[in-house]
């Protein structure tokens, strides 16, 4: 008898910038960037670790999505910031 495949769970995350007009990158914890938003990013992501940035090249926050969250800039800057990954590509992939 076959195993029953696990599903997985997708939690919803809203983040909010201060200003209507800033971008919102949202990259996983491996570097590679998830996606991108203007003013208000809404998704539903796997639980894990993610990093946030508001303007390509600013300073990179720590998520952990563990359950469904609403998160503005001002939450995520008053924290910790974290060093972006550089993702590594394989040979031959350009």
């Amino acid at each position: 008898m076959d195993k029953p495949k696990a599903e997985n769970v997708y939690l919803d995350l809203v983040i909010e910038a201060a200003s209507e007009c800033t971008e919102i990158w949202l990259g996983d914890n491996d570097g590679h960037f998830v996606q991108k938003s203007v003013g208000v990013l809404r998704t539903s992501l796997i639980p894990g670790d993610y990093t946030v940035e508001f303007g390509l090249g600013t300073a990179t926050y720590p998520i952990t999505l563990a359950k469904i969250s609403h998160l503005t800039e001002a939450d995520l800057v008053a924290g910790p910031t974290c060093p972006r990954h550089v993702p590594h590509l394989y040979p031959g992939i350009e």
